[in-house]
């Protein structure tokens, strides 16, 4: 006798993806005013990394498109965010800039890309937000032309070091309402064939760092 088949239920991961675009998808009509803080890091980052006039950049969870006032405005830009809302005001802010810009919605764990397709990728705020960073990071490693590089703005626990009490406490909140503050970069990147090239700390006290990392071809 037949038994009635059931669907398997969504698993933890792809929970945290939905409720990640929700969450954003709330947050893009304030996202500009919240960001402020970050955005002296932000420019450094940029500053640092100084992409040339004809680099093809991809800008990985985009965002309402805060990176595009810093990058010259002769390069390629490519955006991608996983939420309309943000590619929307993306798309907005390029033209309040008068630059082209291709910005579409996709998933930075799976980019919609081939290999090699870019000079520079900026991972922008984006792997303390995302479920699955070390996906993220390979991605991006797969989508990197040869000699290409990679800009990761964000904050991370540093090496050897453990959270504070504060980190420790306010982190259960942090993870449901923004990003996880207690992540490391190192062991994300463990994961990869990528090595790191510069890495400063970027603002609010050393919270912030700007990392630069390219392929190992050693």
């Amino acid at each position: 006798m037949p038994t009635e088949s059931t669907a398997s239920p969504p698993s933890p991961r792809t929970w945290a993806r939905w409720w990640n675009r929700t969450r954003y998808r709330l947050y893009a009509p304030v996202y500009d005013a919240l960001a402020w803080p970050m955005a002296c890091g932000r420019q450094r980052a940029l500053r640092w990394l100084d992409p040339p006039p004809d680099a093809r950049i991809l800008l990985s969870g985009c965002g309402t498109g805060l990176d595009l006032a810093h990058l010259p405005p002769e390069t390629q830009v490519t955006a991608l965010d996983a939420v309309p809302a943000m590619v929307r005001r993306t798309k907005a802010r390029a033209q309040t800039l008068g630059r082209a810009v291709d910005a579409h919605v996709g998933d930075a764990h799976a980019l919609p890309f081939e290999d090699d397709s870019f000079d520079v990728v900026l991972l922008h705020l984006l792997l303390s937000v995302l479920p699955d960073p070390g996906a993220v990071l390979a991605e991006a490693a797969r989508v990197l032309a040869p000699g290409g590089r990679i800009s990761i703005y964000d904050k991370f626990l540093p090496p050897e070091t453990p959270p504070s009490l504060l980190r420790r406490a306010l982190n259960p909140a942090a993870r449901v309402l923004v990003s996880d503050f207690n992540r490391r970069l190192w062991p994300m990147l463990a994961g990869t064939n990528l090595e790191v090239v510069a890495h400063r700390k970027a603002g609010l006290w050393g919270l912030y760092t700007a990392t630069i990392a390219r392929e190992n071809t050693r």
